[in-house]
């Protein structure tokens, strides 16, 4: 239970990493949302393996802000105890980066 639980925690925080990550490289000046999708999804992949290519992750620019989310699934070794896998949703915001004029 406590090697599941220690596997379930870190993917959960790759997921998060993942999302500031895509989040913070899209909302920088000249960046886009697709940029930061790559790049969540490269930290997922990264830190989960093929387990991370299993992740959707999406990414949203509200003019002001840029939001990444990123959605899957994560298997867990002892089945029985809540079924097969245990779903991981996260998501990440970040105030874009560009010049206003202006005091």
């Amino acid at each position: 239970g406590i090697v599941q639980f220690a596997l379930v925690y870190h993917a959960r925080d790759v997921a998060t990493t993942a999302a500031q990550e895509g989040a913070r490289l899209a909302a920088a000046e000249g960046r886009t949302p697709e940029e930061g999708e790559a790049r969540a999804r490269d930290v997922l992949q990264s830190g989960l393996g093929n387990t991370g290519a299993g992740f959707s992750v999406t990414a949203e620019d509200t003019g002001e802000t840029v939001v990444v989310e990123a959605r899957g699934d994560y298997p867990l070794i002892i089945p029985w105890v809540t079924g097969n896998s245990i779903p991981i949703e996260v998501e990440a915001e970040v105030r874009r980066e560009e010049f206003r004029s202006g005091p």
